[in-house]
């Protein structure tokens, strides 16, 4: 589970470069930025969002799992 929320960490990363690099380039057409919809803020709040969260499973799992009362999984 840890590899998967680095794999999740990562993509949220990349979530938060897509916006940037969006917000500095200009869609494709050559608008200008200026709009939610070209994107920019969607992907870098959502990477953030996703960044956060798997980071913070990626530290405590491990306290999750030994919490849950004496349960094993094989």
């Amino acid at each position: 589970m840890r590899a998967l929320f680095a794999v999740l960490a990562l993509s949220g990363v990349a979530g938060i470069v897509f916006g940037v690099v969006t917000i500095i380039h200009g869609t494709q057409a050559g608008v200008p930025f200026s709009y939610e919809n070209y994107g920019g803020p969607g992907p870098m709040i959502g990477g953030l969002v996703l960044a956060a969260v798997s980071l913070y499973l990626l530290f405590t799992w491990g306290r999750i799992e030994s919490s849950s009362g004496g349960v094993h999984h094989d």
